[in-house]
């Protein structure tokens, strides 16, 4: 199976990475020439330079002959266009995006990307389902246990507690997926604090647990 992939953040760099060590062939189209680097260093896959909505940069990618694009860039515009070419231009038989804003979730099917997939619905629902009375709760266990989605609850002695996500020190392939404050889901960025009393989500490979453990229990 061949899959593009636009966007190299994080997600993106996690699921290529994933993917990848599956054995399955992957390429990425990234705009940020720094992420691009960063990707070519880490991983042993097609990295290409370039906008994901621009026809020459996805042939680049090998797009006419992938089973599978797969848009996941932090702006639907791009992911929702990125998905049309794929369709349209290149055939390609499976078109999945990201959506960043739930209500564009409808849009993106009516328009006839094959699968829509809103980082709101998604972690509302593990969120939503998840039942626990400790620190660390496993929601989503993939790849025999390999890649987890895990849910750490922020107390008072945390030393996260008052630090922007960016200040963190995260792993390079784990991804803050949700915060849920209150009644609230929040969708981090580098400058979101951590707050006494957050449920916080992320995505990561099963080597990582016990240092997520330290920055967000300890």
């Amino acid at each position: 199976m061949y899959i593009v992939i636009v966007g190299g953040g994080r997600i993106g760099s996690f699921l290529a990475k994933s993917l990848s060590q599956e054995g399955r062939k992957v390429a990425v189209v990234e705009s940020d020439k720094d992420v691009c680097q960063s990707l070519a260093e880490q991983l042993d896959i097609l990295v290409i330079h370039g906008d994901g909505t621009d026809a020459k940069y996805l042939e680049d990618a090998g797009t006419a002959k992938a089973d599978a694009l797969v848009a996941v860039t932090g702006e639907d515009k791009t992911n929702l266009v990125s998905c049309q070419m794929a369709k349209k231009n290149f055939k390609v038989p499976k078109t999945i995006s990201r959506v960043n804003d739930s209500k564009n979730e409808a849009v993106f099917k009516d328009l006839g990307i094959d699968v829509a997939v809103s980082t709101v619905t998604a972690a509302s629902i593990v969120l939503k389902n998840a039942i626990t009375s400790g620190e660390l709760l496993t929601l989503l266990s993939l790849k025999e246990g390999d890649i987890e989605m895990v849910e750490f609850t922020i107390h008072e002695n945390s030393s996260a507690v008052g630090k922007p996500v960016a200040d963190l020190g995260l792993p390079s392939d784990c991804v803050l997926t949700a915060i849920l404050r209150g009644k609230h889901v929040t969708f981090p960025r580098g400058k979101t604090i951590i707050k006494v009393g957050d449920s916080v989500v992320v995505l990561t490979t099963a080597e990582h647990i016990k240092k997520l453990e330290k920055i967000f229990v300890e």
